[in-house]
């Protein structure tokens, strides 16, 4: 026997809930923040931490530290604000006992973990809500944001409200993880030019 009528359970546009990624950046009102970066791949591990100092200006200005695991490099990074896109990269430190100070493409902004700068046109959903202690100790609900692309790479943001960055962020693969716990973030407008 054939039903007739309408079909239920069939969404209109699987983005009719989305927030693009430069929704879960308030970038217009964080100065600095810093978090602890872990990433794991085939069964070893390395940890560093990476702070960014925000800058107006235009293009805008960042400037990003990473430091641990052997490494201590400062990268410069001048970015449109409009489009996102990096127009200009700096690199300045060492790897090991690679030292470096040029120029680099503005491609190697996808080498270094999550900045804000990334992810800004992916369509995230929101998954869950969990409760969190914050350094305070108080209880606070984060909403929970991933997106996946089609080779199973997995993006997740851990957002509250308050906060201008993700209090958490895990990228990941069947063959790696990278997690990025907050730390520290300074709320406000973007610092001065330099």
């Amino acid at each position: 026997m054939l039903a007739s009528g309408c079909v239920s359970g069939m969404q209109g546009s699987p983005y009719a809930n989305a927030t693009p990624g430069k929704k879960l950046y308030d970038l217009g009102n964080a100065s600095q923040w810093a978090y602890a970066v872990n990433m794991s791949a085939n069964e070893t591990s390395s940890e560093w931490n990476m702070t960014v100092h925000n800058y107006a200006g235009s293009p805008r200005h960042m400037v990003i530290h990473t430091s641990g695991n052997g490494m201590d490099i400062i990268y410069d990074v001048w970015w449109n604000q409009t489009t996102y896109r990096v127009e200009r990269m700096h690199a300045n430190g060492s790897i090991g006992d690679y030292y470096q100070d040029h120029d680099v493409s503005p491609l190697q902004i996808q080498t270094l973990p999550d900045t804000g700068l990334n992810y800004y046109f992916v369509p995230f959903q929101p998954i869950r809500t969990v409760t969190a202690r914050g350094p305070d100790g108080s209880m606070a609900n984060l909403t929970v944001y991933a997106a996946t692309d089609n080779q199973g790479f997995t993006v997740a943001y851990w957002i509250h409200p308050a906060v201008p960055v993700p209090a958490k962020i895990l990228m990941s693969t069947r063959d790696f993880n990278i997690t990025m716990m907050l730390t520290d973030y300074k709320q406000g407008p973007p610092l001065p030019p330099i």
